[in-house]
């Protein structure tokens, strides 16, 4: 996929993100995204990740 296509994409769903009020909901999405793929990728010797709490 070229960049530019991507970097489109991303701005579109970024507006529509914003305009429609979901941005509270999409970046505690991605944050808990962001915490799932450390805690998959951690080695044996690490200790436990901090999780966002669950409501």
């Amino acid at each position: 996929m070229d960049i530019q296509k991507l970097i489109s994409i991303s701005v579109t769903l970024a507006v529509l993100m914003v305009s429609t009020g979901q941005t509270p909901k999409v970046l505690r999405a991605v944050r808990l995204a962001q915490l799932q793929l450390i805690k998959d990728s951690q080695a044996s010797k690490w200790g436990t990740p901090m999780l966002l709490p669950n409501r």
